[in-house]
């Protein structure tokens, strides 16, 4: 059809010095149908629920119209697997990184003497945490808190749900129960550190679409939840901020949510092992932060 629109026009074409390519790539445009939308509009309930909890409707609005908003089909699929990659800690307690976390903690020796005046909390058990977190600042992830949180959020309904759960290869699913009460689960909870999130950055006059974190929506140095960031992280270097991704923040906003969990001079293994659960659920993640606090302890 459009090599005979084409004849027939030849000598309009001529006559107007249109070259026959200009003329086929317009007549594609007007005689092609339109492509279907490869998108559904996953965030506009979403902004609806923010905005009946107080956010500002135009902030909120111009937020989700950014180039940078997406959904994290990608990142937020990794909490809806069998299985997880296994993750190896015991890294952190060869020599390299020892060597490394022992250099961190002489070039930060000022804020660790103020921390350890102000909360007890042992500059050797604050560095551990912060060398499995991030390598001492070194892997901060890459991924957008704001979008991974607003994706896990927006699962609360059906229609997102189950556009979710179409995209998740045969291989990897759970099942269907499963699957819906971790969305569920999920959804409610990636919806309250979303707002923290949206609350830390208004406070800390931060873009909420420029802060990066692991698939997880943690973040900074210490790998803070924007809740933890929102109530327990503080100024470590007096500036009037409170930024993680800056190390004497980092700091001591491990040491104060150490210290708000329990955290006090002279506990013994034990109690010390049941603190760091808070900051991570895991047997073998507390028992390699109490290795490490020992091999800094031991030179």
């Amino acid at each position: 059809m459009i090599s005979f629109f084409a004849t027939v026009f030849a000598p309009l074409l001529r006559k107007w010095k249109i070259s026959q390519f200009v003329f086929l790539m317009t007549l594609l445009c007007i005689c092609l149908p339109a492509p279907a939308r490869s998108n559904i509009d996953y965030f506009e309930s979403l902004q609806k629920r923010l905005i009946a909890d107080g956010f500002d409707p135009g902030t909120i609005q111009a937020l989700y119209k950014g180039e940078t908003i997406e959904f994290d089909f990608k990142g937020v699929s990794r909490f809806f697997v069998h299985h997880e990659g296994k993750l190896n800690y015991d890294q952190f307690t060869e020599k390299a990184p020892i060597q490394k976390a022992r250099d961190y903690i002489s070039t930060h020796k000022a804020a660790f003497d103020r921390v350890e005046t102000d909360t007890g909390v042992g500059r050797e058990l604050i560095t551990a945490i912060l060398l499995v977190e991030t390598r001492l600042g070194g892997y901060i992830g890459s991924s957008s808190i704001l979008n991974t949180l607003s994706t896990m959020a927006a699962l609360n309904e059906p229609r997102i749900l189950e556009a979710f759960w179409e995209k998740v290869p045969p291989e990897r699913k759970l099942t269907r129960p499963k699957f819906e009460k971790k969305a569920r689960d999920k959804s409610g909870w990636a919806y309250k550190e979303l707002k923290a999130l949206l609350k830390y950055a208004n406070r800390e006059n931060m873009a909420p679409q420029e802060i990066v974190g692991s698939y997880a929506g943690a973040m900074g140095i210490s790998q803070f939840m924007p809740s933890n960031a929102l109530t327990l992280a503080v100024d470590g270097n007096r500036d009037g901020r409170i930024n993680l991704f800056e190390n004497e923040d980092a700091i001591a906003s491990v040491a104060n949510y150490l210290s708000h969990h329990g955290y006090r001079p002279g506990l013994n293994r034990e109690a010390r092992y049941k603190v760091i659960l808070h900051y991570n659920r895991s047997s073998y993640y507390a028992n390699t932060i109490l290795k490490i606090e020992e091999l800094l302890k031991s030179e």
